[in-house]
């Protein structure tokens, strides 16, 4: 039986750095981090919670083996920590990886507030830059929600989704191929609706492309696989769960591009949520089977009209493969299967107005496109970013290789809203706002009720010096004499409903800890 898709986001943000303050991106992310915590008072005197890595294991892989660097794990110490992580009190982590400012959605049910949540984030972000723009107003720092940077190098949106440990064992562990057979389509012909455009190409058969909807695409070399910086993997193999994991497993994609357009980024983990729990539920055919998932991933991002070729040797489009699953999404809902994905009715009425629109779309051999397919460009971000560069090309009269092009890619995902092109063309209306300003704010400082990021939140909200350490699973307190840990190893408890009151009874955080005892022997 399958269970809740509780969901969270991973983005990492592009950083550019200019000026006489000769700061690294590593240095500039960090003091973009700090200079957040310093104006909310999360790095006041007294208050300093320090990232958990104790309960992470990045280096083992779910089927088993361990990856080398395992065995010389860096260990960093408090005020290293502190440096680059800051834990929020809506439930998200904020922190630099590799040189990049990261930001970790809270745990989320339902795809509208993961996409909230996500927005929330890019405005923690923008007010971050802000903040630190007056701290060194000599250095220029730019803040991009993409995924490459034209030379070579890519970083990711991963997206996280609970399952079942049964059903995990059994098609990504035991059984792969079974996730080979029923899930890899979905998640190579998601693009179509998914992918945040991009001009040119990054390997050799895609050199001629002049754009394409995928910005992951030419990076992905495995279909699974433990890495995420090379050799990178449709699912990511790796064995850290973040929850009880004898109940309870992560599926860890990075496959996904990051999207500006809310619309896009709401079927990406709205559509998947319905396919994982048909996949737990069994009900997912191997008919659609592709014969080369990695090579077709590349293909459909060049052109997605092109057929790929299944293992049963059938030809299917993109679309095609899309359709076959929306139909089985439709006879497995109305089933009354699972335990039911939040607005799953409404997925996928916009699922099927992605695929009926995408049917309609028209393009030139130039990539130009045939109309203005203005209900898909409002919503979908390679179709509105294609739309904007037809333009410029039109009114220009500029090749697909003018090196500005570039240029207005890398801008359409500057977050912030005068210098970047999504920005502006959201403020005149050109985009379908799908999630509600008023979310988006209370996301911003508040974490989702119905999952364990609302018990975590507000303990570091309100118990603030008295927390010393945070992990997705683990809240810890410094009580002085002794250290006590509230694990959360459920990511469906710790919710408001279940706590608000707890948080309410406790001024202190030992109140917390003896109540929660209390209601554990009751």
């Amino acid at each position: 039986m399958s269970i809740p898709k509780v969901v969270g986001i991973e983005q990492e943000y592009a950083l550019t750095v200019r000026g006489t303050d000769r700061l690294t991106p590593f240095q500039a992310s960090s003091f973009l981090i700090n200079s957040y915590a310093r104006a909310k008072g999360l790095r006041d005197p007294g208050i300093g919670v320090l990232w958990d890595y104790g309960h992470e294991t990045p280096f083992q892989d779910i089927r088993g083996g361990l990856f080398s660097k395992s065995t010389n794990r860096e260990i960093i110490s408090a005020e290293d920590n502190l440096r680059i992580n800051t834990v929020l009190p809506n439930g998200a982590r904020l922190y630099t990886d590799h040189g990049h400012p990261e930001y970790s959605t809270p745990e989320c049910l339902s795809a509208r507030d993961v996409t909230a949540c996500d927005k929330a984030g890019e405005r923690v972000l923008r007010e971050a830059l802000d903040l630190m723009r007056k701290e060194l107003p000599t250095s220029e720092v730019s803040i991009f929600k993409n995924n490459v940077d034209y030379q070579g190098h890519s970083y990711g949106c991963h997206e996280n989704y609970l399952m079942d440990a049964a059903a995990h064992e059994k098609y990504l562990v035991r059984n792969p191929e079974k996730a080979v057979r029923g899930l890899i389509p979905f998640l190579v012909t998601r693009q179509v609706f998914t992918g945040a455009g991009k001009i040119g190409g990054e390997v050799d058969e895609s050199r001629a492309t002049r754009y394409q909807l995928s910005q992951r695409a030419d990076f992905l070399e495995q279909v699974f696989g433990v890495e995420t910086m090379y050799a990178r993997p449709i699912i990511n193999t790796r064995a850290e769960h973040h929850a009880d994991d004898a109940r309870f497993k992560r599926l860890h994609l990075i496959l996904g591009d990051s999207n500006m357009c809310e619309w896009s980024a709401f079927l990406k983990i709205g559509t998947t949520q319905i396919v994982l729990q048909m996949m737990e539920d069994d009900v997912l055919t191997d008919r659609l089977e592709i014969a080369e998932p990695l090579s077709a991933l590349k293909r459909i991002s060049a052109d997605f009209s092109t057929p790929v070729d299944l293992a049963d040797g059938r030809r299917l489009t993109a679309m095609e493969i899309q359709r076959s699953y929306l139909h089985m999404a439709h006879d497995y809902l109305e089933k009354g299967s699972g335990p039911g994905v939040p607005e799953a009715e409404y997925i996928l009425e916009q699922w099927a107005y992605a695929l009926d629109g995408l049917d309609r779309l028209r393009l030139s051999d130039d990539f130009r496109l045939m109309e203005d397919p203005l209900e898909l460009a409002r919503r979908l971000d390679w179709v509105l970013k294609l739309w904007f560069i037809t333009r410029f090309r039109e009114n220009k009269d500029r090749p697909w290789d003018t090196q500005g092009l570039r240029v207005l890619d890398l801008q359409y995902h500057n977050i912030q809203p005068l210098q970047g092109i999504f920005g502006r063309l959201q403020e005149q209306g050109l985009t379908e706002r799908l999630v509600s300003e008023s979310d988006i704010v209370r996301f911003f400082g508040e974490p989702p009720a119905d999952t364990r990021a609302h018990f975590r939140g507000k303990c570091v909200e309100k118990f603030a010096k008295e927390v010393c350490l945070v992990n997705w699973e683990v809240v810890g307190f410094d009580h002085g004499d002794i250290h006590r840990m509230v694990p959360l190893l459920n990511p469906l408890k710790g919710t408001k409903e279940l706590c608000q009151d707890i948080l309410e009874k406790a001024e202190t955080s030992r109140d917390l800890i003896r109540i929660l005892r209390s209601g554990a022997r009751e």
